[in-house]
Protein backbone atom coordinates (compact mmCIF):
# COMPACT_ATOMS: atom_id res chain seq x y z
CA UNK A 1 0.00 0.00 0.00
CA UNK A 2 2.84 2.41 0.71
CA UNK A 3 4.07 1.97 -2.88
CA UNK A 4 0.75 3.32 -4.15
CA UNK A 5 0.90 6.25 -1.74
CA UNK A 6 4.47 6.98 -2.84
CA UNK A 7 3.35 6.97 -6.48
CA UNK A 8 0.49 9.37 -5.71
CA UNK A 9 2.97 11.76 -4.09
CA UNK A 10 5.50 11.49 -6.92
CA UNK A 11 5.47 14.75 -8.88
CA UNK A 12 6.33 13.05 -12.18
CA UNK A 13 3.52 10.52 -11.82
CA UNK A 14 1.15 13.28 -10.74
CA UNK A 15 2.01 15.40 -13.79
CA UNK A 16 1.62 12.39 -16.09
CA UNK A 17 -1.80 11.55 -14.65
CA UNK A 18 -2.88 15.19 -15.05
CA UNK A 19 -1.72 15.16 -18.67
CA UNK A 20 -3.68 11.94 -19.30
CA UNK A 21 -6.82 13.47 -17.79
CA UNK A 22 -6.36 16.64 -19.86
CA UNK A 23 -5.74 14.70 -23.06
CA UNK A 24 -8.67 12.33 -22.56
CA UNK A 25 -11.06 15.16 -21.70
CA UNK A 26 -10.01 17.18 -24.75
CA UNK A 27 -10.43 14.11 -26.94
CA UNK A 28 -13.91 13.45 -25.54
CA UNK A 29 -15.01 17.06 -26.06
CA UNK A 30 -13.59 17.07 -29.59
CA UNK A 31 -15.80 14.06 -30.28
CA UNK A 32 -18.94 16.10 -29.58
CA UNK A 33 -20.80 17.86 -32.36
CA UNK A 34 -20.76 21.65 -32.62
CA UNK A 35 -24.34 21.94 -31.36
CA UNK A 36 -23.53 20.09 -28.15
CA UNK A 37 -20.39 22.19 -27.63
CA UNK A 38 -22.54 25.28 -28.11
CA UNK A 39 -24.90 24.00 -25.41
CA UNK A 40 -21.89 23.77 -23.08
CA UNK A 41 -20.97 27.31 -24.06
CA UNK A 42 -17.75 26.75 -25.99
CA UNK A 43 -16.54 26.41 -29.56
CA UNK A 44 -14.10 23.76 -30.71
CA UNK A 45 -11.11 26.10 -30.61
CA UNK A 46 -11.70 26.82 -26.92
CA UNK A 47 -11.55 23.19 -25.78
CA UNK A 48 -7.93 23.08 -24.51
CA UNK A 49 -8.28 26.34 -22.57
CA UNK A 50 -11.70 25.30 -21.23
CA UNK A 51 -10.37 21.95 -19.98
CA UNK A 52 -7.25 23.52 -18.46
CA UNK A 53 -9.36 26.13 -16.63
CA UNK A 54 -11.74 23.47 -15.28
CA UNK A 55 -8.86 21.23 -14.16
CA UNK A 56 -7.17 24.17 -12.43
CA UNK A 57 -10.38 25.17 -10.67
CA UNK A 58 -10.96 21.56 -9.62
CA UNK A 59 -7.44 21.20 -8.21
CA UNK A 60 -7.86 24.44 -6.25
CA UNK A 61 -11.12 23.26 -4.71
CA UNK A 62 -9.47 19.96 -3.72
CA UNK A 63 -6.63 21.87 -2.05
CA UNK A 64 -9.06 24.11 -0.17
CA UNK A 65 -11.05 21.12 1.05
CA UNK A 66 -7.87 19.38 2.24
CA UNK A 67 -6.78 22.35 4.34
Amino acid sequence: MSVINNLKNNIIVSKFVSWLEFSNTCRALNGLDDSTLSDIGIVRGQIPEFVADKMFANSNSKNENAA
